[in-house]
């Protein structure tokens, strides 16, 4: 059994790919949704689309994790991983939210064009970073946690 004094990271990785980074990537997407409609000339994105899961699904998931038992073993090989991957989701949430807030307060029609790519460049830092956790975590738990189709 893992060691209860490790179980912290553990728990805020799992609450970071379910719940804080899904909710970050759904801003994203509405944002680039409306974006798109408001300028119809630009081309197509080149980006994939990420098609999420059910939130049912998603709890069902979570739930599972953390119910789940983990070999220490692998826990022991992951751990300095997901503890880096989760510093690094915490810093690029902070300064998402940072130029979030600059963002509100010029609003979007005078926004700096600084601050939007700044905002798109940590969305992007999260989502791989993401990705990068839910491999990592897969690896640990011997399951498939990828959130999207």
């Amino acid at each position: 059994m893992i060691d209860p004094t490790q179980l912290p990271i553990l728990l805020k990785a799992i609450d970071f790919v379910f719940d804080e980074g899904r909710k970050i990537l759904e801003e994203r997407r509405e944002r680039r949704k409306m974006e798109a409609s408001s300028s119809q000339v630009e081309g197509p994105r080149e980006e994939k689309e990420i098609v999420p899961l059910e939130p049912e699904k998603v709890n069902e998931i979570k739930q599972d994790l953390i119910a789940s038992k983990i070999d220490e073993l692998l826990w022991k090989y992951h751990k300095e991983e997901v503890e880096h991957l989760v510093r690094l989701l915490e810093k690029h949430t902070r300064a998402y939210y940072t130029f979030k807030e600059q963002f509100a307060e010029f609003g979007s029609a005078f926004v700096p064009p600084h601050v939007m790519s700044q905002m798109r460049e940590k969305e992007n830092f999260m989502t791989e970073t993401r990705e990068q956790l839910e491999g990592v975590l897969s690896k640990v738990y011997k399951k498939d946690i990828s959130l999207t189709k």
